[in-house]
């Protein structure tokens, strides 16, 4: 198994994966997506690395972009697990999952998302997420 199928395999299964019991599914799909170190607290080197692998995973002819089709793989896996929670939890996730779109990663607007783009999008969404404003994402950010 090549490393790139390796890591789509990963990618895919962490959005595929249901959520542990926690105060909300929607917390806990979160947490287990993102907290690297499974310490409760998601950090923005956190989020840089999850979204440098999900990137990793989804470039298939590692060019270095994500393109229309690319993008539409990423979004259909994101969908699918998406769709293993309840009706409630879908709209929380699908709030917090915005901020890996093609339209809100585009900061160019040339129709593709480069690696830079993806990364760079880390900042301003780790803040809309944080709700409380002190640079980590707890159970304080996630509505119940």
């Amino acid at each position: 198994m090549t490393k790139r199928l390796l890591v789509a395999a990963v990618a895919a299964a962490t959005f595929l994966t249901p959520a542990i019991a926690a105060d909300s599914a929607s917390l806990s799909h979160f947490l287990e997506q993102w907290d690297i170190n499974n310490d409760g607290v998601v950090t923005l080197d956190e989020i840089r690395e999850g979204r440098a692998q999900r990137f990793y995973a989804f470039d298939a002819n590692a060019d270095g972009c994500l393109d229309r089709d690319e993008y539409a793989r990423f979004d259909k896996v994101r969908d699918a697990g998406i769709a293993r929670f309840s009706p409630e939890e879908q709209t929380k996730i699908r709030q917090i999952a915005d901020g890996l779109t093609l339209p809100r990663n585009d900061a160019d607007g040339d129709g593709r998302v480069s690696r830079a783009e993806f990364i760079d999008g880390s900042v301003g969404w780790m803040k809309e997420i944080d709700k409380d404003g002190d640079g980590r994402l707890t159970a304080r950010d996630f509505p119940e």
